[in-house]
């Protein structure tokens, strides 16, 4: 199997890329989701990623899971989406080409991912709030297909560009907002 990361979210450029004068430290409050459902196994993989991501950004002082001095929290839901159709179709094109040994087949399935993000600067503040979408692709199967992604060599290496990625788009966003303090 191989895993794609989608290209059109992609990096920040440096160009884009907005951090603020005084970073401020921030409690982050992770969890992974598969259809809205809580994801305890993946959470626990996948949120040390997380935050040395949102450390990376410069976008905040500290990371840290405990609360701040004054109140600022970061609550990031990454929902893993499957959308029936597609898996129905997958596993339909899966059993075809699993009898031609994977010869014939080249089968790719989406993973979709909506990671919703809150920041609140401090206890009582309104939050600022920000979506961001992308998508992962497994493909099998020994016949080409076009994929809209890159390539990387393992599903946990494929999960960790897309969640620096994401973590980085969306941080940029909440940090351009009007209501993030300068």
């Amino acid at each position: 199997m191989k895993f794609f990361v989608a290209n059109a979210l992609g990096e920040v450029k440096p160009e884009e890329k907005v951090t603020p004068a005084k970073p401020k430290p921030v409690q982050v409050i992770f969890e992974f989701q598969r259809d809205g459902k809580p994801n305890g196994k993946a959470t626990k993989l996948v949120k040390p990623w997380a935050i040395e991501d949102l450390k990376n950004t410069g976008a905040f002082s500290e990371v840290v899971e405990t609360p701040t001095a004054d109140g600022a929290v970061i609550s990031i839901k990454f929902n893993n989406i499957i959308i029936k159709e597609e898996l129905d179709k997958a596993k339909s094109q899966g059993f075809a080409a699993g009898l031609g040994f994977g010869l014939f087949g080249g089968v790719v399935a989406t993973d979709h991912y909506v990671v919703s993000i809150d920041y609140i600067p401090a206890t009582g503040a309104a939050p600022i709030h920000t979506e961001v979408k992308h998508e992962l692709y497994s493909k099998y199967g020994k016949k080409d297909v076009e994929i809209p992604g890159t390539e990387y060599k393992n599903a946990d290496e494929a999960v960790q560009v897309l969640v620096r990625q994401v973590l980085a788009r969306g941080v940029n966003t909440i940090v351009s907002d009007p209501a993030f303090p300068r």
